[in-house]
């Protein structure tokens, strides 16, 4: 039950990640594309306009790297929490008795260990998304700003 819990959290965390780092590249691309624009005509401000942009690229990707930290930080604290639930749960049981802890013990590990390897594929399939997605909304943005830039 916790690894579909956790394979919908990793989903979730790819989905909106795409999302948010779609819409920034995609604002950065079109800002990038009417600023040169605008510089096409005035060569005066060019200086203070390129320094406003690289400012504004630099937070977005701050903000964005920031914003990764965050979701990995988020499924580690999650997978701290399953597997301090799963001591709890173990410890409760030492309480009622010893031996039903051994026997629960044993099984609780035993599909801890068959869990643990889903939950790593899970958890490298969303960052392998994680990136993907970064990677293919990055070339979209360029790919914007090559193809507009000369209109």
């Amino acid at each position: 039950m916790a690894v579909v819990l956790l394979k919908l959290v990793f989903s979730t965390l790819s989905a909106l990640s795409n999302m948010i780092t779609r819409l920034i590249f995609t604002t950065a691309a079109h800002v990038v594309v009417q600023m040169i624009q605008a510089l096409k005509i005035p060569c005066k401000n060019s200086q203070r306009v390129l320094d406003q942009v690289k400012d504004m690229m630099r937070t977005c990707l701050e903000y964005l790297l920031d914003l990764i930290i965050k979701a990995i930080t988020t499924v580690l604290s999650s997978l701290f929490d399953l597997v301090k639930e799963g001591v709890l749960n173990s410890s409760y049981g030492l309480v009622a008795a010893v031996t039903g802890l051994v026997v629960m013990s044993k099984t609780s590990l035993d599909d801890a260990v068959k869990d643990v390897p889903e939950v790593l594929e899970a958890f490298t399939d969303m960052v392998g998304k994680i990136v993907a997605d970064l990677w293919n909304n990055c070339n979209d943005a360029l790919a914007y700003v090559k193809d507009n830039v000369l209109k």
